[in-house]
């Protein structure tokens, strides 16, 4: 996907589509090991993401995913990844993605999850540890699905 420019407008359209989002990247130690990727976005050379997420979606429908870096409150971004495109009388299935469609998404909010605690325990060995963290998460609010058909 892209940066896509231009006032927001939602138009509400009796169209769905399954849209493939990757994970986070990771930026690691033996990150020059990989080709630069465009899953989601351009990143610089990273380790692989996690595992992708699909979201059935229409317009006006608000997506939390994992955190997307490289963008901010209010950019909208085109998602290229479509898995399957529908509305009331058909339903196109990608191979594994369908040509031409895209979802255009606007960035909402950028923010932390709820604190997720860690409790590792040895038995019988007086050894425990509790560590705790909140995952970053991106909220996307999809404007526009293109059927480019």
């Amino acid at each position: 996907g892209e940066r896509v420019a231009g006032p927001i407008s939602i138009e509400r359209k009796p169209v769905f589509a399954v849209v493939e989002l990757a994970g986070t990247y990771v930026l690691g130690r033996n990150a020059k090991n990989y080709p630069r990727t465009n899953l989601l976005l351009t990143h610089l050379c990273v380790s692989p993401p996690t595992s992708p997420q699909a979201y059935k979606v229409t317009p006006d429908d608000l997506i939390i995913t994992e955190k997307l870096s490289g963008v901010d409150v209010n950019d909208r971004i085109r998602l290229n990844k479509v898995l399957l495109l529908g509305n009331k009388t058909e339903t196109i299935i990608g191979r594994p993605a369908v040509e031409g469609a895209s979802v255009i998404a606007v960035v909402e909010e950028q923010f932390l999850d709820g604190k997720v605690l860690v409790f590792k325990k040895r038995r019988r060995k007086n050894s425990r540890r509790l560590n705790g963290h909140r995952q970053p998460l991106t909220s996307l609010r999809v404007v526009d699905i293109e059927e480019g058909l």
